[in-house]
């Protein structure tokens, strides 16, 4: 369901194209659209090299990732949050496409597709530059927000006050890592 997931991801970013008003992030998002494509039409080469026809149907859990940030944009009217979300959904998908290919790339290279493996990496290396890109710009605009919308707060704290229940999320999150890694440590002493 890559395919339908790519698809997906280039109506997104269409849409978020128009939601979004800083010129850089609108000239990522017009290139991310057409990436997706071009990512597609090498994934059908991908399925040429092994003789495999690809799953057409839309992926759900890109349509998961994509209503959620139709949701989320819709919860803003201040256009920098609005920018804030584009990015982070962008994110989302990139990590999104990374775990699928990663997979795909390892399954490929165990079963011998010399150039599936080649092909997926491509896709990887274009996918993790996109995904790099995305985190200068937010941590650019968290910067710039935090100096001047909310003197003397951190990035981290400026994002808690947009996403709170993210923001409880990690935190849990890292509270449950850090209880696991005491208990292997205390397994292994024992």
């Amino acid at each position: 369901m890559l395919h339908g997931a790519h698809r997906q991801g280039a109506a997104q970013a269409k849409r978020n194209n128009k939601t979004a008003t800083l010129p850089k992030l609108k000239q990522m998002l017009d290139a991310g659209s057409k990436q997706n494509i071009i990512q597609l039409n090498r994934l059908d080469e991908v399925f040429d090299s092994i003789g495999v026809r690809p799953d057409p149907r839309n992926d759900p859990a890109m349509q998961g990732i994509c209503d959620l940030n139709e949701v989320e944009i819709a919860k803003f009217r201040n256009a920098a949050d609005r920018d804030l979300i584009n990015i982070e959904y962008g994110q989302v998908a990139a990590h999104f496409y990374i775990a699928r290919y990663s997979t795909l790339q390892s399954a490929a290279r165990a079963l011998g597709h010399a150039e599936a493996v080649r092909l997926l990496g491509r896709t990887l290396v274009e996918t993790r530059a996109i995904d790099h890109a995305f985190t200068q710009l937010y941590d650019h605009l968290l910067a710039r927000r935090a100096s001047s919308r909310y003197p003397g707060e951190t990035a981290l704290a400026t994002t808690a006050a947009m996403h709170p229940g993210l923001t409880v999320g990690l935190a849990l999150g890292g509270a449950l890592a850090a209880v696991a890694f005491v208990e292997a440590g205390r397994s292994k002493r024992r």
